[in-house]
């Protein structure tokens, strides 16, 4: 048992190096891509300087500076502490949540019995989900094993309804805003039974969130959504900047990758002076409510801040997860996903111009340092 032990935990560590390795490759292909953003900036000799010696003291040789000047293309801030996206990707975060637990615990299927005990918190009712093939309804909280034929009975006539993969998605690809009646959506005249075949597997169907008045009207069309990153680091709980994500042109989702903005908020609930598009085009207003940003307050961020500490202590064998939490017409938080791979530390720092992780960027380097 003790060879066979050692032989699965060597085929382990070759499949997590070959998926750091195709990660890498991928960081770097990003990196190239905004290469008109970060060639714009110049460091002074003296800015070089203080980031070569971090990163020499902490991670035990120098690294490219490419990282720190993309972050700063944005707001024009200088931070030696930047954390670089792509050792965090292929380096930090795949020590802080091994790939084989954070795979399980991530699944949008688990989001609500892992977080449901979590006081004060909401999460939007289930109607029916799929995980690998079998169905289930959630009627008053319980669970119950269900066929494909119950679960489109169950959704036949339904207000708005949200449908999303659990696993192995990011950036709100795959999904869905539907309105059923009599078994057909309103949207794309499919019936249930074929939008349910669409998905196959490895899905859920949810009750539509709608934002507060103050999210609302910065963007109407879709959910806009506070990341807040929460970490475990030596025994305490942290939590990186602040970022707000907010839909655009039209968009139903608030996604950076499908045309989205983002922009800093305080701990208090202001919001700073300008968001981004993902392109590094700059905003003092939402480009379609015209509504200003500086100092626009969103209410409850302290209380999204406590139930993100509240959720991580559920699933403490992730030291670093993102969470996305929206306010609702009644001024609810609303846990939205639970991201614990493929996570960024990229837009944090580029919509606040901070580092991620402040005073324990050299703690997380040394971390890293081979």
């Amino acid at each position: 048992m003790g060879i066979l032990k050692k032989e699965r935990a060597l085929l382990n560590h070759f499949i997590d190096k070959s998926f750091c390795t195709g990660l890498k490759v991928g960081e770097y292909k990003y990196i190239w891509g905004y290469r008109n953003l970060w060639r714009k900036v110049v460091l002074s000799k003296k800015q070089t300087n203080s980031i070569q010696r971090n990163f020499k003291k902490y991670y035990g040789k120098s690294f490219s500076t490419k990282w720190h000047r993309f972050y700063q293309s944005y707001t024009g801030k200088f931070d030696k502490d930047y954390f670089p996206e792509i050792l965090f990707s292929t380096e930090l975060e795949p020590l802080l949540n091994p790939r084989s637990i954070s795979l399980t615990l991530e699944d949008k299927n688990l989001l609500e019995p892992l977080y449901k005990s979590v006081k004060g918190l909401k999460i939007p009712k289930t109607l029916i989900g799929n995980s690998y093939g079998t169905y289930y309804s959630n009627i008053e909280g319980k669970r119950k094993i269900i066929n494909d034929k119950k679960a489109c009975d169950i959704i036949s006539n339904t207000d708005y309804v949200v449908i999303k993969p659990t696993i192995g998605t990011h950036s709100g690809s795959g999904i869905m805003i539907c309105k059923f009646m009599n078994g057909i959506d309103e949207f794309t005249q499919s019936s249930c039974s074929d939008i349910l075949e669409l998905y196959k597997e490895n899905f859920i169907i949810q009750e539509y969130i709608t934002n507060c008045k103050e999210l609302s009207s910065l963007y109407g069309e879709s959910l806009n959504t506070i990341r807040v990153v929460t970490y475990i680091l030596d025994n305490k709980l942290y939590y990186l900047p602040l970022a707000l994500r907010l839909g655009c042109d039209g968009n139903k989702v608030d996604n950076i990758g499908a045309g989205g903005l983002f922009i800093g908020i305080s701990q208090e609930g202001y919001l700073n002076p300008y968001a981004f598009a993902e392109i590094g085009t700059k905003y003092s207003h939402h480009p379609n409510s015209k509504v200003v940003f500086r100092n626009y307050f969103i209410p409850n961020i302290p209380k999204v801040l406590e139930m993100a500490y509240c959720c991580h202590l559920k699933t403490p064998q992730v030291k670093m997860v993102s969470w996305d939490f929206t306010i609702d017409e009644s001024l609810n938080v609303v846990l939205i996903e639970a991201n614990m791979l493929g996570q960024s530390v990229g837009f944090p720092q580029m919509a606040n111009g901070e580092s991620a992780f402040g005073v324990n960027t050299g703690r997380m380097l040394k971390l890293i340092r081979k």
